[in-house]
């Protein structure tokens, strides 16, 4: 388990090949989400403020968060000196018509569209409508396989909610699709087993270098042996910890949690606390059995051996 320290140019080598490595090992299957499609029409004016609040209302009471708009994807699209300025146009317009609510724990995403000043000349709809100035309602479950269970009866709850309130005005543009286990079953496997093997090689690749410099530093001090490895525990943990870092548009694999030095964004982390929540106590676990093997010859207060030669 020796493991050389490498700077500078050398350094961007083993990097790479470690962020192309847990990249593979981290691709799962992909998948189709198909949302569902609603529409309340007849929507102007004060209307639409009507429709939003008690739509909104709804789902704060079902368990969703209002992301509102999405403001890094305009962001990201207004410094964007390469996409065609009608091109950009049209998906800035886009997404200053959206507001979108996200139910984390049940996979549930709701985006609803302003059109309630009709839809602009850019954008062709492949559905019918009785207005031209509406509000469309986009219901995703985003599992594999289709709506699961739950968010079946989540549309069903906001598809009487809104017949309740608007009636006839309310329209089914397209259904929830149709509930396929079998590819929810193979879907939910490979990823997991995709997901497992990125993240062990997240952990134990830079492992090899920090683990080997710590044990080194460690072995040559004459403290306790139990202190030696709740200093290897504490720092092997907390660097190499993987955690979700996006790597493409859609796209995040796990990294160890030294990528994200200096460690100052507390959003960041408040953003990836249901992943660190598994991740760490895992990290600490692993790191906790190496400590045992690797200072377990040691006499109290008296340096170490060496590692495997």
């Amino acid at each position: 388990m020796v493991a050389p320290l490498v700077t500078g140019r050398r350094a961007a080598v083993p990097l790479t090949a470690l962020l192309l490595m847990v990249t593979l090992a981290s691709c799962g299957v992909s998948y189709e989400i198909v949302p569902a499609r609603l529409t309340v029409e007849d929507v102007q004016g004060d209307s639409l403020s009507s429709v939003t609040r008690a739509v909104g209302g709804f789902l704060i009471e079902e368990g969703f968060e209002d992301l509102g708009k999405y403001k890094e994807m305009i962001s990201l699209i207004e410094s964007d000196a390469s996409m065609p300025e009608r091109l950009k146009r049209e998906q800035l317009a886009r997404l200053e018509r959206e507001r979108t609510y996200l139910n984390e724990r049940h996979h549930l995403r709701v985006v609803i569209s302003d059109f309630s000043a009709g839809v602009p000349p850019g954008i062709h709809l492949n559905y019918s409508r009785l207005s031209d100035h509406f509000v469309q309602l986009d219901v995703s479950d985003e599992r594999s396989g289709g709506f699961g269970s739950y968010g079946l009866r989540f549309y069903e709850r906001l598809l009487s909610r809104l017949k309740q309130r608007y009636g006839d005005f309310v329209r089914v543009v397209a259904a929830p699709p149709r509930t396929n286990e079998a590819e929810y079953r193979r879907v939910t496997t490979a990823n997991t087993i995709a997901a497992a093997l990125g993240w062990s090689l997240a952990f134990a690749l830079p492992l090899l270098i920090t683990g080997a410099a710590s044990y080194y530093v460690l072995r040559g001090l004459r403290i306790p042996r139990l202190l030696k490895q709740i200093v290897f525990v504490g720092v092997n943990t907390w660097l190499d910890g993987p955690l979700p870092f996006p790597a493409a548009f859609i796209f995040a694999m796990p990294a160890p949690n030294l990528f994200a030095f200096p460690w100052t964004s507390m959003d960041y982390y408040s953003r990836v606390s249901s992943y660190a929540v598994l991740s760490f106590p895992i990290a600490l676990l692993l790191c906790a059995v190496i400590s045992v093997f690797l200072f377990r010859k040691e006499a109290h207060g008296e340096p170490g051996t060496n590692l495997v030669d």
